[in-house]
């Protein structure tokens, strides 16, 4: 009894000293991936929070109460805190802008606002679409001009979390995919949905071009930005991260189909302008910085699409 908690103190005493790191919307496509990098990393500790989805050890916290965020702010005391809760969707934004705001905008000045006052650094998820699509590839420092306000509220995101501290740091990315339960959760997969429910052709946009990013690739950086985010040693204070392969959603469709059996000349070009929140038609984003730091390692589009289908369907999602 007695060397089991000479152990016990010995474990808590290496765990205080690792540095504690936070996570907003930990329950997501993006948060899911990178919880699971950080629980197996021998380097962190990870806290995450959630709230409609908070289960399975996550806390859950409402961004929207001021207090209550101060009050996990003050209970887990992080080193450092990675913000992706948002309502990522341009078409549920344009729906229901309220409600998209008030998380997206109202919810992440405040945490800005709390964590500065703490002095935890924080790295928020930012979007390509802050751009309008003419003039790619976009560099960090390329004046945004977004066309939807989805893009416009992460803009104003961006733009609080700089305001409120220069350690502070932004990384955009484009369009993401990644393992989920099922086909809805992100918009490259749920481009699958009609191939199931239809027998004939398929019309997808053949006219925005897009850089689908798989969510493990994605959490990966955000874990090797972590080191420089904690010791103020990172380039910025914007970053990108964005794959090389390119894909209109009439080309994710036709990979989409082959995946599963389905016939992929079924997935029609369609070059009408799409309909709901408009779409900046190439947002390709420049990766300078995380070039440099090594940090942009992607799996290839087909390879990690399947994967992603294969575990859908084993959870009965294609059904």
């Amino acid at each position: 009894m007695q060397r089991k908690r000479h152990k016990e103190k010995l474990y808590n005493e290496v765990m205080s000293e690792k540095p504690l790191i936070a996570v907003t919307g930990a329950s997501g496509l993006l948060g899911r991936p990178l919880m699971s990098l950080l629980d197996f990393d021998s380097r962190f500790q990870v806290r995450g929070a959630a709230f409609s989805r908070a289960k399975g050890g996550l806390d859950k916290v409402d961004l929207l109460d001021e207090s209550a965020t101060a009050a996990w702010l003050d209970e887990i005391k992080p080193s450092a805190l990675v913000h992706l809760a948002a309502e990522r969707r341009p078409d549920v934004y344009a729906e229901n802008p309220e409600a998209a705001e008030s998380l997206n905008i109202i919810a992440t000045e405040s945490l800005a606002r709390l964590c500065a006052e703490r002095e935890i650094p924080i790295l928020f998820l930012s979007t390509n679409y802050v751009f309008d699509g003419t003039a790619p590839p976009y560099h960090p420092d390329d004046a945004p001009n977004p066309l939807n306000a989805y893009g416009k509220s992460k803009l104003a995101g961006e733009k609080a979390m700089i305001g409120a501290s220069a350690e502070n740091r932004i990384l955009r990315v484009p369009m993401l995919y990644g393992p989920s339960d099922n086909l809805s959760e992100s918009s490259v997969t749920v481009i699958l949905r009609d191939f199931l429910d239809t027998d004939g052709p398929v019309p997808l946009d053949a006219r925005q071009t897009r850089y689908p990013a798989y969510t493990p690739d994605v959490a990966a950086a955000i874990v090797g930005l972590l080191p420089g985010l904690m010791d103020g040693n990172l380039p910025g204070p914007r970053l990108h991260f964005c794959p090389e392969e390119s894909y209109t959603k009439r080309d994710m469709g036709a990979v989409l189909a082959e995946c599963v059996g389905i016939n992929p000349g079924r997935a029609a070009a369609d070059e009408r302008p799409p309909s709901g929140a408009p779409r900046p038609k190439d947002v390709r984003l420049a990766c300078p910085h995380m070039e440099a730091l090594g940090l942009i390692k992607t799996t290839p589009f087909r390879e990690a699409v399947k994967s992603v289908l294969e575990g859908i369907e084993e959870k009965g999602g294609l059904e």
